[in-house]
């Protein structure tokens, strides 16, 4: 399971990678007298200089939790569907309220961070909603523990 779960991880992040750092080919101003002979950038070195890990790594600790909790709906139907349930419920309302609040679901905050704290407020938010994914995922996964019966515990 251990497998399957690190398996899930890595395949978001792959895709996140993918999707992120894909060059964008903007319409060149010029377009009669356009270069098409420049190089694009290295794939891995702008995932990493415009911080998108961050993202790609919440979204690949929330799939791999998702998928740990349906797992374990399968296993212990009954028993853990309300702790189930409760988790997935605490992540998915955490990440849709961080994803309101950095913008990056498009909502109308990017301006209004930019007005109140400067362009160096832009820096944090990557990291904060992963730390934020995190922090959610521990503690339901201590609740699902915490809740579980005893003889499956572990």
């Amino acid at each position: 399971m251990k497998w399957f779960l690190f398996l899930i991880f890595t395949a978001v992040l792959g895709v996140h990678f993918w999707i992120t750092s894909a060059p964008t080919v903007d319409a060149p101003s010029g377009w009669a007298s356009y270069d098409f002979n420049t190089e694009e950038p290295i794939r891995l070195e702008t995932y990493f200089k415009t911080g998108d890990y961050w993202l790609g790594l919440s979204y690949a600790l929330s799939a791999a939790f998702a998928m740990w909790c349906f797992l374990r709906v399968l296993k212990l139907r009954r028993q853990a569907l309300a702790s189930s349930a409760a988790g997935l419920g605490l992540s998915g309302i955490l990440i849709a309220g961080l994803c309101f609040l950095t913008g990056c679901c498009g909502s109308p905050m990017l301006p209004l961070y930019l007005g109140l704290f400067g362009s160096q407020f832009l820096n944090v938010t990557k990291p904060l909603t992963f730390f934020i994914t995190l922090l959610s995922i521990l503690v339901g996964y201590a609740w699902m523990l915490k809740k579980a019966p005893t003889a499956i515990k572990g």
